[in-house]
């Protein structure tokens, strides 16, 4: 079924009681998983000449081209617990105030200064809004809209493991916001230099240096603050929001609006309880570094009780000022879910991505994928075993990044 938002269910709520009264209700969920985490990663260094004499920069020692080896490490981990409090007080007239407020914290930290004291809880989520006939209005920090094209009711985000894998989808939207470059191989040569007592010298040795676009693997953006938006009512299976964020610590501090979004979404339910989910987004903004970033976004997906399968896909450019080129972006999920038993509370679930940067001709890629087993023991409580792989390929360098990582957890929701 589709997954109905908190706002809807706010409204709901709120709609049941009398003008005087209002409803706030706590929640959470708990979630613990013992992981099993293998990391390769590429071979940072350089190539150096046996020349000695290396001065401003130009060469560094280290080793070029090889992956290290990596070691399986073990850990029991907190695999996203949050809790929260929501509500809404009916306003009349239709009209219901709503807000939310929700923390995730680390159930299983430990200081590693070995004190008994955590560093406490993260704020996920401080919204406030109205309701009524006329659509929904909040303010604060809340859910990306934008994101949500990509991740609500993706099969990729109804994995448990918070480790196994991320989005491809959201990785692009998250390169396409942070400008990201794709890596560079650059060759040096020799070269004067003037040493420490002012002579002058050359360097006859050559050497290569690598950059590394060390955030193409990113997955962020998720939720965002200093946002309003406004939500359409459904009619028809169709609504619609919008969305500015005025944001001046993480994006540009001479606007007004740093970024601002547009997304649309379409639920058809069959009367076998299965809906055609159909959504699109765009997104556009100008950031700290005075670039400007856009990208756009399409769903698809078809769920019911025994089977979904979902295809997400956003594709956009980070434009650098004064530059002749742009940071290209994109990426797709494609998963799919078979469920089966009593109350179809056994699940199977599978799901590939891959996103890429490119930047004049160069381009990383990161190739991922996740299969997974979940089964409910009640509606609130469930337990899975999960596997995903992450490999990420670098431009004109030939070792790869992989990380692989196996996941056994429960999770209760209260």
């Amino acid at each position: 079924m589709m997954k109905k938002s908190i706002f809807a269910v706010a409204v709901a709520s709120a709609l049941t009681f009398g003008a005087a009264q209002a409803e706030t209700v706590l929640y959470g969920s708990i979630r613990y998983d013992y992981e099993n985490v293998k990391s390769q990663s590429a071979g940072f260094g350089n190539i150096v000449s046996n020349n000695p004499n290396t001065v401003n920069g130009d060469y560094y020692s280290g080793v070029f081209g090889k992956r290290t080896s990596g070691k399986r490490t073990s850990n029991l981990s907190d695999a996203g617990s949050r809790i929260g409090i929501k509500g809404s007080e009916d306003l009349g007239n239709g009209n219901a105030a709503i807000f939310q407020l929700e923390w995730g914290f680390d159930g299983m930290e430990q200081p590693a200064d070995g004190s008994s004291n955590a560093s406490g809880f993260k704020n996920r989520l401080a919204v406030l809004g109205l309701t009524g006939d006329w659509g929904t209005f909040t303010a604060g920090r809340q859910e990306n809209p934008f994101n949500n094209v990509l991740i609500d009711d993706a099969i990729v985000d109804q994995f448990n493991g918070s480790n196994v894998i991320t989005s491809a989808s959201q990785r692009a939207l998250t390169s396409t916001l942070l400008g990201t470059r794709a890596s560079s191989f650059t060759t040096h040569y020799g070269h004067d230099y003037t040493d420490a007592n002012g002579v002058n010298h050359y360097n006859p040795g050559t050497g290569a240096t690598w950059s590394g676009a060390t955030t193409i693997a990113d997955a962020k953006f998720s939720r965002v603050g200093k946002v309003i938006a406004y939500t359409t009512p459904m009619i028809g299976g169709f609504y619609a929001n919008a969305a500015l964020m005025m944001d001046n610590e993480n994006f540009n501090v001479e606007k007004h609006v740093d970024l601002w979004t547009v997304n649309a979404h379409y639920a058809h339910e069959f009367a076998n309880n299965g809906t055609l989910l159909l959504k699109a987004g765009y997104i556009n903004g100008k950031l700290v570094d005075k670039n400007s970033a856009k990208a756009w976004a399409l769903f698809a997906g078809y769920n019911e009780d025994a089977y979904g399968v979902t295809l997400s896909y956003t594709q956009g450019d980070h434009r650098h000022t004064g530059a002749r080129y742009k940071d290209k972006s994109r990426g797709y999920d494609l998963g799919g879910r078979f469920s089966f038993g009593p109350n179809y509370f056994s699940s199977i679930r599978a799901n590939y991505g891959e996103n890429q940067v490119k930047t004049n001709g160069r381009k990383d890629k990161v190739k991922s994928w996740a299969v997974g087993f979940e089964q409910k023991l009640s509606t609130r409580t469930r337990a899975w075993v999960e596997y995903g792989s992450e490999e990420t390929k670098y431009s004109n360098f030939p070792a790869k990044a992989k990380d692989e990582v196996l996941s056994i957890g429960m999770r209760h929701d209260f």
